[in-house]
């Protein structure tokens, strides 16, 4: 897997820009977006979100748990109250920050992904950037998190459990629903991008539709909006 550091940075300027023609720009948007969205919904991402998650939950567990031996009052509550929170600290903070970083990785990864995306669009380069598996991998196990936690608020907030698991069980359903949405968030972008490239142009905006004349083709009529000397014609 590459690392985020050697992941194509975001397209050049419009003034700074190296290809020639349309032919170029294409393949360097498809080398870049390939390299992105393989990146961006890597299988190994979903499994640490998750693991984190679940370690998150553990450690809000705990958390409730200490606390709860805390205002009971008697020396060894507050010494299992002590050993539960510092247990729960040392569970909930490193997950916390993993996830944390992993999202400001996504959103610049996500945001160099669209930055590439909107340059052009044709569906014959979405091969060479297309993960289906990934995203699918991402979209599924998701959306079952994300009810699953749903489905433990709900039961903490209308059910007849105890107050004292109250806490424990509406915050790891709070916990599952943040992690499956964050996992449906990326693969609905991924999934967007795939049905905006599919899209065809509309015939008043004076561009090809998707399967219309090849825009590589020097004799189908098609204007690039690049002159000859690799500069835009506008």
């Amino acid at each position: 897997m590459t690392p985020p550091h050697e992941l194509p940075p975001p397209p050049p300027a419009p003034d700074e820009r190296p290809w020639k023609d349309r032919a170029g720009l294409l393949d360097a948007r498809a080398r870049a977006m390939g390299a992105l969205a393989r990146w961006y919904l890597a299988p190994h991402r979903a499994l640490l979100l998750w693991l984190s998650t679940l370690v998150f939950a553990l450690g809000w567990s705990l958390a409730v748990s200490g606390f709860q031996f805390l205002v009971k009052g008697e020396i060894i509550e507050h010494v299992l109250g002590v050993i539960f929170l510092g247990l729960a600290l040392g569970a909930t903070v490193p997950s916390s920050l993993g996830v944390v970083s992993g999202i400001r990785r996504d959103v610049f990864v996500g945001a160099c992904l669209r930055d590439w995306a909107e340059l052009e669009r044709d569906p014959r380069t979405l091969p060479h950037w297309r993960v289906s598996g990934g995203a699918l991998l991402w979209l599924g196990p998701s959306i079952v998190l994300a009810c699953l936690g749903l489905a433990l608020g709900g039961f903490a907030v209308f059910s007849d459990v105890g107050t004292e698991s109250v806490g424990t069980v509406a915050g790891i359903g709070l916990v599952f629903a943040a992690a499956g949405a964050l996992g449906m968030a990326k693969a609905i972008d991924y999934y967007r991008l795939v049905g905006r490239e599919l899209r065809p142009l509309r015939s008043d905006t004076g561009g090809p539709d998707a399967y219309g004349p090849d825009p590589l083709d020097p004799d189908s009529g098609y204007d690039d909006g690049f002159s000859d000397d690799g500069f835009c014609s506008d």
